[in-house]
């Protein structure tokens, strides 16, 4: 059976790090240690967080280590905290989870670590969650729940799990989210981890690499075992809500050039440079929207050329005459 390290990123919310800790205290499975990387909480929750650490470690047998950054202004980023947290952990496996979302299924240790027994060195075993937005489930079909259509047809494990390929993968929209993502340790240093310098997306771009770089067995679970809560725009607590969308856009278009530049498969170069192009189209449409034509008709042409689409190229001429216009 594999040995598991779960990575848990935080800062400055110790009620929410809380009821992350808490979700994985009531696994099932219990081959496992904690690492936890706070990544420079302010002063006044130090003592929040000693005293959910503390109250952890009174449950017995528990491997929980905890490590806290220096702070800065915009912290260090998730990326940065939980290749941290890599760096410290011992385990065969690497299981993530965000300290505002929580795993809902107490089994899906245990059902990971049977399903990676029967396969050996399994790269990548992948579960799905459910996406919560101001306390309601939302209804977009996003990470990975189109491949129960594309796997029906095949025979699963004794567990559930099905294998999977690249094309498999390609071949829907959604991507597996870190909440339900299991790595082995050896491809995450092969991958060289978390990109530090993207802090939106930065998942996205795990995912890629991962599934770009693979070589054994890439496993799927249909499960939800865990809820995402999806930040509220009106907020900056997190990396999500913390920057604007244009600044969003650009770290998309960091992870798309890298997929398309760099990933071994031609696939996932094709995948890149579609994914480059539908980034430039949002930009361009974005800051038309917002009245800075001039950037509109720059990221217009370049997803126009991108593309080759007359359609695109025809709205890169309109911003670019509203540019003119605005003179």
């Amino acid at each position: 059976m594999p040995f598991f390290s779960i990575l848990l990123a935080t800062r400055d919310r110790p009620a929410l790090f809380d009821d992350a800790l808490a979700s994985v205290l009531a696994q099932s499975f219990e081959d496992f240690e904690i690492v936890v990387v706070d990544d420079g909480s302010a002063e006044q929750h130090l003592a929040g967080y000693a005293e959910v650490l503390a109250a952890a470690r009174t449950r017995p047998g528990l491997r929980l280590q905890h490590h806290r950054l220096v702070r800065r202004p915009s912290g260090h980023g998730q990326s940065y905290s939980l290749n941290v947290a890599a760096a410290h952990a011992a385990g065969d496996y690497l299981a993530i989870l965000d300290d505002d979302d929580v795993w809902t299924d107490a089994e899906h240790l245990a059902r990971a670590a049977r399903s990676i027994g029967h396969a050996p060195r399994t790269d990548l075993y992948m579960a799905n969650q459910r996406g919560f937005r101001n306390g309601e489930p939302v209804s977009e079909g996003l990470w990975l729940v189109q491949l129960e259509r594309r796997l029906a047809e095949r025979t699963a494990d004794a567990d559930g799990s099905w294998r999977l390929t690249l094309d498999d993968l390609l071949a829907i929209e959604g991507f597996c989210h870190l909440n339900c993502l299991i790595v082995r340790r050896g491809l995450w240093e092969q991958v060289g981890g978390m990109d530090e310098a993207i802090r939106w997306e930065c998942d996205r771009d795990l995912y890629l690499r991962l599934i770009d770089t693979a070589t054994g067995p890439m496993l799927h679970h249909p499960a939800i075992v865990s809820r995402h809560n999806i930040p509220d725009p009106t907020k900056s607590a997190n990396m999500t809500t913390a920057l604007s969308m244009a600044a969003k856009r650009l770290q998309q278009l960091r992870v798309a050039d890298k997929a398309a530049l760099f990933a071994r498969s031609p696939e996932m170069r094709t995948a890149g440079r579609r994914h480059r192009t539908w980034t430039l189209q949002k930009l361009a449409q974005e800051l038309a929207e917002a009245g800075d034509f001039p950037a509109a008709a720059h990221y217009a042409r370049a997803a126009a050329a991108d593309s080759l689409s007359p359609a695109f190229a025809a709205k890169a001429a309109v911003y670019t005459m509203k540019a003119l216009g605005g003179r």
